[in-house]
């Protein structure tokens, strides 16, 4: 590509890539300089026109270099324009249909990828369980990669055949301008909880990055929003004035795709579906009530993309259980366990609420609190645990670079040590709750879901709450 269609300049040259790590660059690329929170990719310019840079773009000049120089105000702000050209403008090619929320983000975007099968083409899905389309899987790194990534994975999906993409939208991919240049079809909101404050310094703020996705819609698509979320009614009254169209969805509160007599069980749940062109019978395989918004969402949103209700109602009854999220762990014992991502206030009370609403006898929960993460929701989530669970279990979740220790005692501190039992290796903790079950009881294991690595300072071990939980159970049973 010749650097002109790049920037406004008075030299030829050619570029074949583009890379913003040195170490990566190939003979041909544009390197970026990106400023990270602990490392300035302008100290490694010399090394990227040693490796083959062709051109340098930068923030400010930099000494010794023998290549072209640009300069722009902000390289975050640049990158994704330039990988947007430089790999084809490939969202121009795809119907995107991004999600964004605090919670709800995974299993909705599970939901709609399901959905989006009924259309022609491939489905792509980009988000906190990874890359997937056609026969590729990538491992996630981030909920939404960083722009480079995103653009190249959007080139991928469109050679491939892809039409459809859902992926979900982190209020930091939004922030921090990984989205830019990217136009939506679908626009999703499903609630807006405590989270990430450490981030977003106030939950308005934390509300306006998440508004920023309603701004990128294409002008033929739709905004799909929770009502009965109050941060819901705030987005949608933007969206009237905006002169947006929209479809609403909830239980509580009237709404464009409503559902009515809601009936759950451990095997599943069934609902009457209000929806624009009538009612119809819904029975979907996903537990909890969090569950039936998310249906609700990725419901509305296949039907805003032009997909005939009928067939959606077809669909969902299709699904399979989505991998970490209300996960039925079953080897044979006369008790539940299950496995979920919950991780945030509202997230872990919604579960609980869920679990309490079906028990038959009582209910253990092993949780804990990732570190380097809002610490203001650690004591919060440990209230709500000894006030909904009969049989408490504190134990680490991925501590990064903190001590667990110190997570679990600003976790409990000032609670009563009667209510929950402290133990820190995690593996002991799931086998203590599972080896202290009785018939009709249910254990929950929380916090981490689908997750198979735990991240520690010391390094990373393999750790997969499901596998544990299967490998204690079949040991339980045998004793048994």
């Amino acid at each position: 590509m010749d650097i002109k269609l790049l920037f406004d300049v008075d030299f030829d040259l050619k570029v074949t890539g583009i890379s913003t790590d040195n170490r990566l660059v190939q003979p041909g690329d544009l390197f970026v300089c990106i400023k990270g929170y602990t490392v300035d990719g302008h100290r490694f310019a010399k090394q990227a026109e040693v490796a083959g840079a062709v051109a340098i773009v930068c923030e400010q000049s930099i000494e010794n270099i023998g290549i072209p120089q640009i300069i722009v105000a902000d390289t975050k702000a640049e990158l994704p324009r330039l990988a947007h050209l430089i790999f084809n403008k490939p969202t121009e090619k795809l119907n995107l249909f991004g999600l964004t929320g605090t919670n709800g983000k995974t299993t909705t975007a599970y939901i709609l990828e399901h959905l989006l099968g009924g259309f022609e083409g491939h489905v792509g899905y980009i988000g906190t369980n990874g890359i997937r389309y056609g026969e590729v899987f990538i491992e996630p790194r981030n909920t939404t990669p960083e722009p480079l990534s995103l653009q190249q994975t959007f080139n991928n999906m469109v050679k491939a055949g892809v039409q459809n993409v859902a992926i979900e939208v982190s209020s930091h991919a939004l922030e921090l301008h990984r989205v830019d240049y990217c136009r939506f079809k679908v626009a999703l909101f499903t609630n807006l909880t405590p989270e990430h404050l450490d981030f977003h310094p106030t939950m308005e703020e934390y509300f306006e990055a998440k508004y920023k996705l309603f701004t990128m819609l294409t002008p033929d698509g739709y905004g799909i929003v929770n009502l009965d979320d109050e941060y819901g009614i705030q987005l949608v009254n933007r969206l009237k004035a905006a002169q947006q169209r929209f479809y609403t969805y909830a239980i509580e509160k009237d709404a464009d795709f409503r559902a009515l007599d809601v009936r759950m069980t451990t095997s599943g749940t069934t609902f009457t579906l209000k929806s624009p062109v009538g009612q119809y019978e819904v029975k979907t395989p996903l537990l909890g009530t969090f569950n039936v918004h998310n249906a609700l969402g990725a419901m509305a949103s296949a039907y805003a993309a032009g997909m005939p209700m009928e067939q959606i109602v077809s669909l969902i009854a299709k699904l399979s259980p989505v991998d970490g999220r209300m996960e039925i762990i079953n080897e044979g014992q006369d008790f539940t366990v299950i496995v979920d991502y919950a991780h945030t206030p509202d997230g872990v009370e919604k579960v609980l609420e869920f679990v309490n609403d079906i028990k038959q006898s009582s209910v253990k929960v092993v949780i804990g609190c990732p570190g380097d993460r809002d610490r203001t929701k650690r004591p919060v989530i440990a209230k709500l645990s000894v006030d909904y669970a009969d049989d408490v279990i504190f134990t680490t979740d991925d501590p990064h670079s903190e001590d667990p220790v110190d997570i679990l005692n600003e976790m409990t501190q000032g609670m009563e040590e009667s209510h929950y039992e402290v133990i820190v290796d995690r593996i002991k903790a799931i086998e203590a709750a599972i080896n202290k079950a009785q018939k009709n009881d249910i254990v929950l294991i929380a916090g981490r879901g689908h997750e198979k690595v735990q991240y520690w300072k010391s390094g990373n071990i393999e750790l997969d709450d499901r596998e544990v939980a299967k490998e204690i159970l079949r040991k339980k049973l045998q004793i048994g």
